[in-house]
């Protein structure tokens, strides 16, 4: 569970509101020991900063990750989504 908020950095672009925005994120490692990577999304309503930091606390609450908070940047995919890239 996600303990402390996410923080979004300056100067970063907000997607459109209703954007699905996705955090890929290392989940374990296999029998050879190469990493093992999982994909959790969200969808932001408005489009706002309060928004975008309740969009990617769910993101992180999903991957378990308490430890990565700063919002740094969102990427624009292929498929119209926006990758989430997150700071220690």
């Amino acid at each position: 569970m996600t303990s402390i908020n996410s923080i979004l950095c300056d100067d970063v672009t907000i997607p459109a509101a209703g954007s699905r925005i996705t955090y890929t994120y290392i989940s374990g490692e296999n029998a050879d020991g190469e990493f093992e990577w999982s994909q959790v999304s969200s969808f932001l309503g408005n489009g706002s900063e309060e928004d975008v930091i309740r969009c990617v606390n769910s993101l992180r609450s999903q991957a378990n990750d308490d430890h990565h908070v700063f919002i740094e940047a969102f990427d624009l995919e292929e498929d119209g989504s926006y990758s989430v890239f997150l700071g220690s």
